[in-house]
């Protein structure tokens, strides 16, 4: 491990139990993995959540971490991005260096919308996509089928779900994902409700095993969130870290901008393991969640030493994604996402993420070291958890 001068590693909440007075504690630690670069951000989940004084931005008051009961996590609460707990202040109205202003925009339904020529085609389809989803969730209530038992159960406590996700931009996310299909947008959204509505206690607690490494590692150039996962972490099958893949894609989107609400996707695929991702069902299932939920919220995705004997995974997966999707999917090797990451990404996070392409390639890293060193370059404590002073090498 080299060695470096004490600096600050990174930053954290107290205690989830107590409550939030609004200050910041930092962490330090004498060596990192190849002296990597600090976190310039680290953003918890509690940020999204209701807190005293937030609503006019004076940051004051009490905030409660991972609230119980999903109705006080619900609505407005949950769709806000997540605070920013900044290692290194940025000027006032200011953004970190090379980093470029996200293009300006009001709320969906406000006057001062703008819209992108797509968008402006695909408007008069809203209020028709809205109909159609909100006919066949009645019927479907009306009628409910027995695989959908589970998810009746979950009715019964509400739905605001429906509200939530026939909002307008919602729509028009899927009319992009299906090219101006009214009919395939309705049916997309239905399936997104519908995963929303299952999984509601994992998007509400944003709490899961550990069982991989995958984490918010940075930003691109563009300030979109990037998500980075790591193969070589791996060891329980795939359905066990599917929650966990579904949390790093929750928060990535509530970090998202507004107005380019997309995540960037880095799959470094070093030393996977077929034996633990050819199970087809959790496959479909996670394919199906992120083609309905995650529709169009990727602005790129990076395949990293894809090997021969993952075509599988790929195979069970490509369909149910969008063409759209599919055309944002680059394979490449280490050598040539080097390249790539230099050309999006810069500062901290390119290290970052140059350095996780190093150390899951060190045959002689163990597996506490890449652990320690994920929770390091993470700038959000989900999925991975709060950083502790225990979770700092050196």
């Amino acid at each position: 491990m080299g060695s470096s001068t004490s600096a600050a590693c990174c930053l954290r909440r107290e205690d989830p139990d107590d409550e939030y007075d609004g200050l910041v504690r930092t962490l330090s630690r004498a060596d990192s993995w190849h002296s990597i670069p600090e976190s310039e951000e680290l953003w918890t989940a509690s940020d999204a959540e209701e807190a005293d004084g937030e609503a006019d931005g004076s940051g004051k008051g009490l905030a409660h971490i991972r609230r119980n009961s999903w109705r006080q996590v619900r609505g407005q609460a949950a769709g806000r991005p997540l605070a920013l707990v900044p290692e290194e202040a940025l000027a006032e109205g200011g953004s970190p260096p090379g980093l470029r202003p996200p293009r300006a925009i009001e709320k969906a339904a406000g006057p001062g919308r703008a819209y992108t020529e797509e968008e402006l085609r695909y408007l008069p389809s809203v209020p028709r996509v809205e109909q159609l989803v909100l006919a066949a969730w009645a019927r479907r209530r009306e009628n409910p089928k027995s695989s959908d038992a589970d998810l009746q159960a979950n009715l019964q406590q509400g739905f605001p779900e429906l509200h939530e996700w026939t909002d307008q931009a919602t729509c028009l996310r899927m009319l992009r994902a299906m090219q101006g299909d009214e009919a395939a947008a309705a049916a997309l959204l239905e399936t997104a409700i519908a995963c929303r509505v299952r999984d509601r206690q994992l998007y509400c607690t944003l709490q899961c095993e550990v069982a991989c490494d995958i984490r918010i590692i940075g930003r691109d150039r563009d300030q979109r969130p990037t998500i980075y996962m790591c193969a070589r972490s791996q060891e329980k099958l795939f359905r066990h870290i599917g929650p966990q893949i579904q949390l790093a894609f929750e928060a990535a989107v509530r970090l998202c901008n507004p107005g380019d609400e997309q995540v960037v996707v880095i799959a470094d695929m070093y030393k996977f393991s077929a034996s633990l991702n050819m199970d087809p069902y959790a496959l479909k299932e996670i394919g199906r969640c992120f083609g309905s939920v995650y529709a169009d919220r990727f602005a790129r995705i990076l395949v990293v030493d894809f090997s021969f004997i993952a075509q599988s995974a790929w195979t069970i997966c490509k369909p149910l994604m969008s063409k759209t999707t599919q055309n944002k999917v680059a394979f490449v090797s280490v050598r040539q996402a080097r390249e790539k990451v230099k050309e999006f990404f810069t500062g901290p996070t390119c290290d970052r993420i140059m350095s996780s392409f190093d150390i899951n390639r060190d045959s002689s890293a163990m597996k506490e070291e890449r652990a320690a060193h994920a929770r390091r370059t993470a700038i959000c404590d989900v999925p991975l958890g709060v950083v502790r002073d225990t979770d700092i090498a050196g």
